[in-house]
């Protein structure tokens, strides 16, 4: 009996370690190193002079402060100059949401770090040079995405500062055929919103097409192929259009959700894992194929965890029937990774 109570003892703690941290604070975060005194506690290494080249270039920190110790707190730019003496900037108060710095390129080779006064400091994201921290995860992808938060829309020309590329000139012959774009709009600003076609045409003169106001739901648009090489562009007037759907020549863009994905798979296809009925007006049920239990967190769309249970086992029940109809992500956990699933309470 006691030998019983021991597993299942070791069972709990280990799906239990395995819930994964939405939030870190800098003293818990393995990524800060000791600071210099009691005044900057904490350091953030963007780089060192040994990194030779490298550290000439730009050296950036993002982090997203979701608490802040009552008194505030600041962080600071400390850097080598070119004749290797030390420079520290003045200090800079740390906000609620998004805190970023860039320290510019130079052309010798350098030191970087950024010091914090307060290990007390809550943060949802971090990253250092566009490298994200281990010490959080990552929220689930938004069920919505608006075309200026979207990283597949680049800069366009003043009237038109959103533009998806569908082809250029260098994809030579994939370049010939058909393109296309698919989004559904699911909110427009006020005073609505417009697309239009850019392509190259045979001569390599540019061609701009009418402006096409875009509607709620669902646009699509098709140019049709050709016997040259040519550029295809989407130019949008507005980035405050939302959309919870949106494919590039028929490839699902990363910005949003993607709610028919109901399995998790390893490199050799190992196991997999479904939620099911989706949508459900009262219980979803995991089925579980190669694996024992998995780790659950139920989020929702605001990102924020409404629940979480350790050790779920094949055919066990989630229930949802005490939450409002909506959309909410169960985010499943494993040893070898997790996913976050949309599923919608009816």
């Amino acid at each position: 009996m006691n030998k019983i109570l021991m597993s299942l003892a070791i069972l709990t703690a280990s799906c239990f370690n395995m819930l994964a941290q939405t939030s870190s604070f800098i003293s818990d975060c393995d990524n800060f190193v000791d600071g210099p005194n009691e005044n900057w506690p904490y350091v953030l290494v963007a780089t060192t002079v040994a990194d030779s080249s490298e550290s000439q270039g730009s050296q950036t920190f993002s982090m997203n402060i979701s608490s802040l110790p009552d008194g505030g707190a600041n962080f600071r730019v400390y850097k080598t100059t070119a004749n290797g003496n030390d420079y520290f900037g003045n200090p800079v108060s740390l906000t609620l949401g998004l805190n970023s710095f860039t320290v510019n390129a130079v052309t010798f080779d350098r030191a970087v770090k950024f010091q914090f006064s307060s290990g007390d400091i809550e943060f949802i994201a971090l990253s250092l040079n566009e490298e994200d921290s281990d010490c959080v995860d990552p929220l689930p992808t938004p069920s919505s995405s608006l075309i200026r938060d979207c990283g597949d829309f680049i800069s366009g020309p003043s009237a038109w500062p959103y533009v998806l590329i569908a082809t250029t000139i260098a994809d030579s012959t994939l370049s010939q055929e058909s393109q296309s774009f698919n989004m559904n709009v699911i909110s427009l600003p006020e005073d609505g919103a417009n697309y239009r076609v850019y392509k190259t045409t045979a001569n390599g003169n540019d061609y701009f097409g009418n402006p096409i106001a875009l509607s709620l739901g669902e646009n699509t648009i098709t140019v049709s192929a050709v016997n040259f090489d040519r550029a295809v562009k989407f130019q949008f007037s507005s980035g405050d259009v939302e959309f919870d759907a949106l494919s590039l020549n028929e490839e699902d863009t990363d910005c949003v959700t993607n709610s028919s994905s109901m399995g998790i798979y390893t490199s050799d296809n190992k196991f997999k894992i479904k939620l099911f009925p989706n949508p459900t007006s009262d219980n979803l049920t995991m089925s579980l194929e190669g694996i024992d239990n998995v780790n659950i967190s139920i989020i929702d769309s605001q990102g924020k965890i409404l629940t979480q249970e350790s050790c779920v086992f094949d055919k066990d029940k989630i229930s949802l029937s005490n939450y409002q109809s909506g959309i909410y992500f169960v985010k499943i956990m494993t040893s070898d990774g997790s996913k976050q699933l949309r599923v919608i309470k009816l």
